[in-house]
C-alpha cells in the first residue's frame, strides 16, 4: 500500500511538472506571460481558458505527448489568431461555431513555422490520436456526430496535407464520398487561404454555415444521454456555445459559489483548540521525542536554510543614511572637508538600503484522515522551517482543520431533529486547530507542534472555510506580505455534507476561498501530497513521492516562496 501511495505521488509530481513545462511553452511561442496550467488545464490568473477545439481539450489520461500536442496547439492560436477578427466572422449556434472554431484551429496548425519541427509532430499526433478516440468513444454512431466528424478529419487533412488514419477513414469513407462533391471544393479553397485569416475567415463561415444546415436546426446539448453516440456528440459540443468564441477565459471564481451559496446548517457544535489542551503531558513527552528523532534523520542544513529562507522573503527597506561615500548626495555635514582638505572625494552620502523580512507564515495542514499517513514527513518540514523563520524573526503560526466527528456528528443529527430539510449546507462539527499562535515563538510551542502525532485528530476536512480562517488570522498579524502554506494530500470531504447538498458544494467553496484570500493580499500556496491541487490553488507545489523530509523538499518550497515573490 505504502508503495502504491507513492507511486500515485511519482505521477501526480510528474503531470505538475509537465504542466509547468507546457506552461513555458504556451507562455513563448503564444506571447503570453500569464499563461498556466493547473492540473492539466490551461489558466490565465484564477480564471480557466476555455478550448474551443475538441481536440484541446486533453486530459490527465492521455499521454504525454498528446498533453504536449494540446499546449503547442494553444499556444499557435494564441500567436497567430486574432480573436476579435475570429468573433465577427463566427456563426450562431452550436454546430456552425464548433466547425468555425476547429477550421481556424486547423488553420494555424498548418502554419506551423519550419523552426517548431517538435511542435508539428506533437499537434499531428494529438490531432490523430482525437480522430482515432472520438471514432472509438461512439462519436460516429449517430448521423450527427458521423458528419461532423468526417468535416473535421477532412478539414484537417486538406488544410494540413496529413491523411486521415486508417481506422478512421475506413468509418467515415461512405460519409466523405458524399460529402466531398459540395464540400471538397470549399476546402481545397479554404486551403489556400491558410496564412490569411482576414480572408479565410468569411469562407470558413460559409462552410460552418453549410454543414449546420445539412443538419437542420442546431441540436443543442441532450439533457440526457441514452447512448454512447450520443454521450460522445453532448461532449463534441461542450464548450461550443457563443460565449466561447475566441479563447476567452471563463466564469470570475468570486461568482463560483453564489450559485447556490455556502450554507452552515449550524455552528453549535464547531470548535476551536489549542492542541496542548487535547494531548495529554505525557503524550506530549512521548510525540515531541519521536519529532526530534525523526528531525535528526532528516538532516536538513539549518545553515542553508536561514541564508535561503532570509533570500527569498526579505525585501529592500530605507534604514537611514550611509556616510563617508565616492558619489551620491553632498553631505552637509562635511562641506568644510572639501575646505580643509581639497583632494578628499569622500564628501557624500546615500540612503543606506537592508533587507528586512516584513512576513508573516501560516502552516495550515490538512488534518483529514488519508492526510495521518504523511505526519511523519509534514511534521518535520513544518518544524523545522517554524525554528528558521523564527530564527530570522519572521511570525510563523501552524494551524490544522478537522472535523469533531464522523459522518455529520451533531450536527447531522441536529438536522436529523430538524426534519431533514433538503440542501441544508454544511452538515459536520467545524475543528479549527492551533498548534503554535504567533504570540509564541517555536521553542514554547515545541510540544504544541508536536500534536500532529496525535491520530484520533484526523477526520474529514472542510478545506474553504479552514483557507478563510487562516487567511484572516495571517491578515491580521499586519506584516506587508503574509503567506498561507497549505498541506494536503486531496479535495475537501465530508461524507454528510456531500450526501445532502449539490455536487462539487465543498470544492466549489474552496475554490471561492482561495481566491477571496488572495484578492484581500494573502499569498496562498498548496504543498500537495499525491495529487495536483492545481484547481483550487494558483500558486501550487506538488512535494516529491518519498515519505521521508530531505534538503531537495525544502530547497523547492523555499523556491516556490522565492519564485512568487
Amino acid at each position: 500500500m505504502i508503495h502504491d501511495a507513492l507511486a500515485d505521488r511519482a505521477a501526480a509530481r510528474a503531470a505538475h511538472r509537465l504542466d509547468l513545462l507546457r506552461g513555458t511553452t504556451v507562455r513563448a511561442i503564444g506571447r503570453d506571460r500569464e499563461i498556466r496550467f493547473r492540473a492539466v488545464e490551461p489558466y490565465r490568473g484564477a480564471s480557466r481558458l476555455t478550448m474551443l477545439a475538441p481536440h484541446l481539450r486533453a486530459g490527465a489520461a492521455d499521454d504525454p505527448r498528446c498533453l504536449r500536442g494540446a499546449a503547442d496547439g494553444l499556444a499557435l492560436r494564441m500567436r497567430y489568431t486574432d480573436p476579435a477578427l475570429h468573433r465577427e466572422h463566427r456563426p450562431d449556434g452550436d454546430i456552425g461555431g464548433l466547425v468555425f472554431d476547429q477550421l481556424e484551429q486547423f488553420r494555424v496548425e498548418s502554419v506551423v513555422p519550419p523552426w517548431f519541427p517538435g511542435a508539428a509532430a506533437n499537434i499531428r499526433h494529438r490531432v490523430e490520436h482525437w480522430l482515432v478516440t472520438a471514432d472509438a468513444d461512439g462519436l460516429t454512431q449517430t448521423n450527427s456526430g458521423l458528419l461532423l466528424h468526417t468535416v473535421a478529419a477532412m478539414a484537417w487533412s486538406h488544410l494540413t496535407g496529413f491523411p486521415v488514419p486508417a481506422l478512421v477513414e475506413e468509418v467515415i469513407e461512405p460519409m466523405r464520398a458524399a460529402l466531398a462533391p459540395e464540400f471538397g471544393p470549399r476546402i481545397a479553397r479554404l486551403g489556400k487561404l491558410r496564412g490569411e485569416q482576414e480572408r479565410f475567415a468569411p469562407l470558413a463561415t460559409e462552410f460552418a454555415v453549410g454543414v449546420a444546415d445539412l443538419l437542420g436546426a442546431p441540436t443543442g446539448r441532450p439533457r440526457r444521454a441514452l447512448s454512447a453516440g450520443q454521450r460522445a456528440l453532448a461532449d463534441l459540443l461542450r464548450g461550443s456555445g457563443p460565449d466561447d468564441a475566441g479563447v476567452p477565459v471563463v466564469g470570475d471564481p468570486r461568482q463560483l459559489s453564489e450559485v447556490d451559496g455556502y450554507r452552515i446548517f449550524t455552528t453549535a457544535h464547531d470548535r476551536q483548540r489549542d492542541t496542548t489542551g487535547l494531548v495529554r503531558p505525557a503524550q506530549q513527552k512521548e510525540f515531541r521525542a519521536r519529532l526530534d528523532d525523526l528531525v535528526r534523520r532528516a538532516r536538513l542544513n539549518r545553515a542553508k536554510m536561514l541564508r535561503d529562507l532570509a533570500a527569498a522573503l526579505a525585501i529592500p527597506a530605507a534604514d537611514g543614511w550611509e556616510h563617508g561615500l565616492d558619489s551620491g548626495h553632498i553631505d552637509g555635514r562635511r562641506l568644510a572637508t572639501l575646505i580643509t582638505s581639497p583632494g578628499e572625494t569622500r564628501v557624500f552620502r546615500a540612503e543606506a538600503v537592508t533587507r528586512k523580512a516584513d512576513v508573516s507564515v501560516t502552516f495550515l495542514l490538512d488534518c483529514s484522515g488519508s492526510m495521518k499517513q504523511h505526519v511523519p514527513l509534514t511534521s518535520v518540514l513544518v518544524d523545522t522551517l517554524t525554528r528558521v523563520l523564527d530564527e530570522l524573526g519572521v511570525t510563523t503560526e501552524v494551524l490544522g482543520f478537522s472535523t469533531d466527528g464522523w459522518n455529520g456528528g451533531r450536527a447531522r443529527r441536529d438536522w436529523a431533529r430538524a426534519g431533514r430539510p433538503a440542501a441544508p449546507g454544511r452538515l459536520n462539527d467545524r475543528l479549527h486547530l492551533v498548534f503554535k499562535n504567533a504570540d509564541d515563538s517555536w521553542r514554547r510551542s515545541r510540544r504544541g507542534i508536536a500534536g500532529l502525532f496525535k491520530a484520533d485528530l484526523f477526520r474529514e476536512g472542510l478545506g474553504g472555510e479552514a483557507v478563510r480562517w487562516a487567511a484572516e488570522r495571517s491578515r491580521a498579524l499586519g506584516a506587508r506580505r503574509g503567506i498561507v502554506l497549505v498541506f494536503s494530500d486531496g479535495s475537501p470531504a465530508d461524507s454528510a455534507t456531500a450526501a445532502q447538498n449539490p455536487d462539487g458544494f465543498l470544492e466549489t467553496d474552496l475554490l471561492s476561498a482561495v481566491h477571496e484570500a488572495e484578492a484581500h493580499g494573502s499569498e496562498v500556496h498548496a504543498l500537495s501530497l499525491g495529487v495536483d491541487l492545481g484547481h483550487f490553488f494558483p500558486r501550487s507545489l506538488v512535494l516529491p513521492a518519498q515519505d521521508r523530509a530531505d534538503q531537495s523538499m525544502v530547497d523547492e518550497i523555499i523556491a516556490a516562496l522565492r519564485a512568487r515573490r
